[in-house]
C-alpha cells in the first residue's frame, strides 16, 4: 500500500481551516490510526489535540503502545 500521508494530511488542513479545529482532530485520528497500528500495537487509542498558538497550529498526537510490531514479516 502506497499512503501519501503527507498530501492527505495537508488537504484536511487545507480545505478544512475555517471549520472546527476539533473536526479537524478527529479526522486525523481516523486517518492516522490504520497507519500506527501497521507498526505498533496500541494499549490505547490514538488521541490528537490541537492548540492556537500565535499564528501558528500545533498538533499533538498521542497513544500508548503496547509493542512495536517486527519488520520484515506479517503477524
Amino acid at each position: 500500500m502506497n499512503y501519501k500521508i503527507e498530501e492527505r494530511i495537508e488537504n484536511i488542513l487545507t480545505s478544512d481551516k475555517i471549520g472546527d479545529p476539533q473536526h479537524v482532530c478527529k479526522v486525523l485520528e481516523e486517518e492516522l490510526k490504520p497507519i500506527i497500528t501497521s507498526y505498533i500495537v496500541l494499549s490505547s487509542e490514538v488521541k490528537v489535540r490541537f492548540k492556537k498558538e500565535d499564528n501558528r497550529n500545533i498538533f499533538f498526537i498521542e497513544f500508548c503502545a503496547e509493542r512495536i510490531k517486527p519488520f520484515g514479516y506479517k503477524i
